[in-house]
């Protein structure tokens, strides 16, 4: 983390957990305005790689999220209309104790553990963050304190306003230089931790007034009725906290144990309902976890052991997705994490090197044979359940599991970068636009770099590339459509849209190669190109976006090394009558399981045929129901092999308008199932009267254990004594059955966690 001391901005507040990414000086500043070149995209005297490059804009059409171009701490609030971000984060270790009433926030780890104004493009109040946000043309996300604490006033060097006084608490392994009794909470061996009062550096934050509230406590109902206002007919998000799973390091002065798979869990599902019913259009983000470990692990070493080895951010979400059923209400609309690419050490690398990891580090997000070059990844004990562990694979797999799991549930990446070789770099601007390209064609939600690129930096082009590429505000197309080229996916990359009308497409050429120009052939479906017009960054002038002149389309042309084209096609297509989805196109089912896919129209009038699905070896997937219809879903089945792995798969269709499409998606094979034993089935009794149900959770090659897992029934009829019961040291899961007052046979279902292959069996019992 970068920061400056007593007046910290947010920019200063933030922290990266895997490696250091950040190296270098800012280069100076320099006009940003398009220029103009005779030619559609620019080549070099460099030698030639020759590369593939198939459009198809009619297979695996979907929507581009608007909300994929977003960044926290922009410059201020021209810098957002100018780069065009989409989304404006308001976020960060900083925001987890900020004082809506003083404007204050405590740094927490990141600096002493002080107290100090808060801003955000020149704002310390939240609200009027918010509607600055909106004049300025983008989307705020706000964040909800969930933690009991909050900032007092800005420390001044003698009101005391830290949270271990050197005085207080003796010496300590390091204190503010600015502040020489602002320690660091650490002994002087600089491992042992010291216990702080709270009361020192925070006040109370409380759900709402009670009769005998602390002196200084404010409340978050109050912080919402001003936020909801703010926010208007704009999407109302709120990110639950910021990284809950690190609280225990990153704000040990006030949560100093390790935060806890229930806590987790009960914290969220507590305040995110309360939110939602303080603002009802709020959009809540969570669990906002911090990295690949944490995902699978949490930070108690302890918990995961306890809760049948089920790795925490499936338990997580299967916990909150039974809560709610159970409730009859939903508490998480987006899942949320945090996820910097992980990396290798590259402390002894040379620049040349770490650009290069740049340039291809962004494979993590989508490359299913892309094994991580992290030792935080590719190792052996981060998860006994995940398949490929190596491969992080990380967008399918997360967008896998929340479809599995929690099924509506879009997700989000709230942090994200990758700037081995520093801000100022070209290459991160070659990793940037490599990013926002995948988050377009992997349906993200919404995703908001950390932080948001500064206009002195070649990355800020690399923005602007897909939401100002003109200065006009002409923006990357918004329907994804089939983009694969045959080029080496650590020097080539290539994304293509379409806007609505069909009459433009636009496509993104990424020649990651500091050496080589890439000469491309394309090969266009779907689609007539006429005319095109280039928009390119360079390393060779890497301070402005070069606009060529328009001319007719050609099917060959030359991009040179290290740039970034956009390519502006006009043209004509054929539309479908009609825009259908898999509904999901990406899920997890266990080995040997099944799941059912229930395709349907998203937009259009027509009818759609559903053809004969092709896949890898390793699932088989049938079409049984193939027609779809505006309200009226297909049915296809897949069902899995033995082997755990990710397996591609694609539908072809044809419309009633004679239009094919095809669409395409992963499924994700995860071990064999657990299973249940029952106990107590087909029993008797007289209306009114109890029965005792149980399963005893036998975890086989599932990777989990038998204690501590979750169980979720269900009843036909009658009364459970609890809905959601954890399995005891033997696996066993009990439930009471209060039988209905009128003679009937009554189904109770039990079903055991989706990470472990969603076991399920059902008892029949007779009330007489």
């Amino acid at each position: 983390m970068y920061f400056t001391p007593r007046s910290l901005t947010g920019i200063a507040l933030f922290a990266f957990v895997a490696s250091s990414l950040f190296a270098g000086g800012p280069e100076t500043s320099s006009s940003k305005a398009s220029s103009q070149s005779s030619t559609p995209a620019a080549s070099n005297a460099s030698p030639a790689t020759n590369i593939n490059v198939t459009v198809d804009a009619l297979s695996n059409r979907h929507p581009i999220s608007p909300y994929v171009y977003g960044g926290a701490y922009p410059q201020d609030a021209p810098t957002i209309t100018d780069s065009g971000l989409t989304v404006v984060r308001w976020g960060g270790n900083s925001t987890s104790r900020y004082n809506w009433q003083l404007f204050t926030y405590n740094a927490a780890n990141d600096y002493y553990f002080e107290d100090f104004n808060y801003t955000e493009i020149g704002d310390a109040d939240s609200a009027k963050f918010i509607t600055d946000v909106k004049s300025a043309g983008s989307h705020p996300l706000m964040t909800m304190v969930m933690l009991p604490w909050v900032a007092k006033s800005a420390e001044n060097g003698s009101n005391g306003h830290w949270s271990f006084s050197v005085a207080k608490y003796g010496a300590q392994c390091s204190a503010d230089p600015f502040n020489t009794d602002a320690g660091d909470g650490l002994k002087t061996d600089c491992s042992t931790t010291l216990t702080a009062n709270p009361n020192d550096a925070n006040v109370p934050l409380l759900d709402q007034p009670g009769t005998k509230d602390p002196l200084g406590s404010v409340y978050r109902n109050q912080w919402t009725a001003a936020l909801a206002p703010a926010f208007g007919t704009a999407p109302h998000f709120y990110d639950m906290d910021n990284e809950i799973d690190i609280w225990g390091s990153t704000h040990r002065d006030v949560h100093p144990a390790p935060t806890a798979y229930n806590e987790m869990r009960d914290t969220f599902v507590t305040e995110a309902r309360n939110l939602r019913g303080w603002d009802p259009k709020a959009i809540r983000l969570g669990p906002v976890s911090c990295c690949w470990w944490f995902y699978w692990n949490g930070a108690n070493g302890n918990d995961k052991s306890a809760h049948a080895g089920v790795d925490l951010l499936p338990w997580w979400l299967n916990e909150v997705y039974w809560e709610d059923k159970v409730a009859g209400t939903r508490s998480v609309d987006v899942l949320d994490v945090h996820a910097y690419p992980d990396g290798p050490d590259t402390s002894t690398w040379t620049q040349a090197q770490k650009q290069a990891l740049t340039a291809r580090i962004y494979r993590d997000y989508w490359d299913p044979t892309y094994v991580s070059e992290s030792g935080a990844i590719n190792q052996n004990w981060a998860t006994f359940i995940q398949p490929n562990k190596t491969i992080p694979f990380r967008i399918p797999r997360m967008r896998a599991t929340a479809n599995m799991i929690y099924p509506g549930t879009p997700v989000s990446f709230t942090e994200w970068n990758a700037s081995f070789a520093g801000e100022s770099d070209f290459s991160t601007a070659i990793g940037d636009a490599d990013a926002y390209g995948i988050f377009g064609r992997e349906r993200m939600y919404l995703a908001s770099r950390w932080v948001a690129p500064v206009p002195a930096n070649p990355n800020y082009l690399a923005l602007k590339l897909f939401t100002n590429y003109d200065g006009l505000h002409h923006a990357f197309a918004t329907t994804s459509v089939s983009d694969t080229n045959n080029g080496d996916p650590d020097l080539f990359s290539s994304y293509a849209a379409v806007n609505p009308a069909g009459t433009q497409m636009t496509m993104l050429v990424l020649n990651k190669d500091p050496s080589n120009t890439d000469q491309v052939t394309f090969a266009l479906n779907g689609f007539t190109p006429k005319q095109v017009t280039s928009y390119t960054l360079s390393s060779a002038n890497p301070t402005q976006i070069v606009a060529s002149s328009t001319t007719n389309w050609s099917s060959s042309m030359n991009f040179a090394a290290y740039s970034a084209t956009l390519l502006v096609v006009t043209g004509t297509s054929q539309l479908p009558g009609a825009q259908w989805d898999l509904n999901p196109d990406t899920t997890m089912v266990a080995a040997g399981g099944t799941v059912v896919l229930q395709p349907k129209v998203i937009s259009g009038t027509a009818t759609v045929t559903l053809g004969v699905p092709t896949s890898d070896p390793g699932i088989s997937v049938v079409v049984s129901q193939p027609t779809l219809s505006k309200g009226h879903n297909g049915k296809i089945t897949v069902t899995a092999g033995t082997t755990p792995g990710f397996y591609h798969y694609s539908v072809p269709s044809t419309d009633t308008n004679g239009v094919a499409q095809q669409q395409g998606g992963y499924i994700l094979v995860g071990n064999p199932a657990a299973t249940f034993t029952k106990t107590g089935d087909n029993q008797k009794g007289a209306a009114g009267s109890q029965l005792t149900l149980a399963v005893t959770l036998n975890p086989g090659q599932s990777g989990g254990s038998a204690a501590g897992g979750t169980v979720l029934f269900t009843t036909s009829a009658g009364t459970l004594s609890s809905r959601i019961v954890d399995t005891d040291s033997n696996g066993k899961a009990s439930v009471v059955l209060t039988l209905p007052s009128t003679a009937q046979v009554v189904h109770v279902t039990a079903e055991g966690q989706y990470a472990l292959g969603h076991p399920a069996v059902r008892f029949t019992e007779t009330a007489q």
